[in-house]
């Protein structure tokens, strides 16, 4: 009697264990900017589906923590989250680059990070509405552009900023709005007549009537290489008008190779980093993942794995000091 009772109980414990090992666990998405934009919206494709690809299954729980466009939540990822792989988040490239240009409030080292990935090459755009004079790239430096931005280091306010300094565009930058669909609402109310930075994927996503009907007139894309959508309109490296302004533009642009971003904490052990690691990759291929994304009119252009991206930030951080230099005070850090 005794055995089959001790038997009894050890199979009991060992359906329990296995029960619970196989109970998916929660996984906390931070997403870098406010509900309603295009971060916001990659983040949530992303949670409805990396979950499937985890040993086990998970819940991933989105959860926005915006601020100085993801600097915030860098910080955050930084010296207060856990390490385990139970969060990790999704932000801008700029979060490569805005310690390295000396940007106010960023209080990390972007190496040190577990980078997991990145959704796709990211082209911003500056736009201004039908009815602003501003209609073509050179226009920006007969007329003055009143434009929205959010937060500082946002594209939407480094951006122009850069081409200001750069190049001597005459962008006016009206920042504090919380992120891309407060940007968008000032424009279509008319408290601005454009928008210095705002990502194309976004406005393919939320506002592809304003493409359709000419509502907005695309001006320059802050690249490398432009957009396959867009072969007409001039990149910022374009616009320069020496070798060494087109070498300071490309380090400050760069950073667009990875427009959505996925990263840990540092210090995450290798096994918790691996999981997710392998799980974006497998996300990257499901088909049922790219089918949401077409659907949603998402774009899934160029993604890069963590390696790759891990070597995009070293390669920025070990650029010239001096064109650094130059990059961050183009950028409005403190050079």
């Amino acid at each position: 009697m005794i055995v089959r009772i001790t038997v009894a109980l050890v199979a009991a414990f060992t359906n329990l264990c296995a029960a619970q090992a196989q109970t998916p666990r929660d996984i906390r998405l931070l997403i870098s900017h406010p509900p309603g934009g295009g971060y916001d919206t990659y983040a949530r494709l992303l949670a409805r589906h990396i979950g499937r690809q985890i040993p086990g299954g998970a819940n991933i729980i989105s959860q926005n923590l915006p601020g100085a466009a993801g600097v915030v939540m860098a910080n955050y990822l930084t010296s207060q989250a856990p390490r385990d792989g139970s969060l990790f988040g999704l932000g801008p490239g700029s979060l490569a680059t805005a310690a390295l240009f000396n940007q106010t409030g960023a209080r990390y080292d972007a190496r040190a990070f577990t980078w997991i990935g990145s959704l796709n090459s990211e082209v911003a755009v500056a736009v201004s509405w039908k009815t602003s004079p501003v209609k073509t790239a050179q226009d920006l430096f007969t007329h003055e552009l009143i434009v929205a931005g959010a937060g500082k280091t946002d594209n939407s306010v480094a951006f122009p900023s850069a081409l200001n300094r750069i190049l001597g565009a005459r962008f006016k930058v009206i920042s504090g709005y919380g992120g891309s669909s407060e940007t968008a609402l000032a424009l279509e109310r008319g408290e601005v007549a454009g928008i210095g930075g705002w990502n194309y994927s976004s406005i393919v996503a939320t506002r592809p009537e304003w493409l359709k009907n000419g509502s907005i007139k695309l001006l320059v894309q802050y690249a490398l290489e432009k957009h396959p959508d867009l072969p007409d309109t001039p990149t910022a490296v374009e616009l320069g008008r020496s070798q060494q302004e087109r070498e300071v533009l490309r380090l400050v642009f760069a950073q667009s190779a990875m427009g959505r971003v996925v990263f840990g904490p540092p210090g995450m052990p290798d096994s918790s980093a691996k999981i997710l690691k392998d799980a974006f990759r497998a996300t990257l291929a499901d088909t049922e993942f790219l089918s949401d994304a077409k659907n949603a009119r998402i774009e899934i252009n160029q993604p890069m794995d963590g390696d790759a991206v891990s070597k995009l930030v070293n390669d920025l951080h070990g650029a010239d000091a001096a064109q650094i230099r130059r990059a961050a005070e183009a950028s409005g850090g403190a050079g």
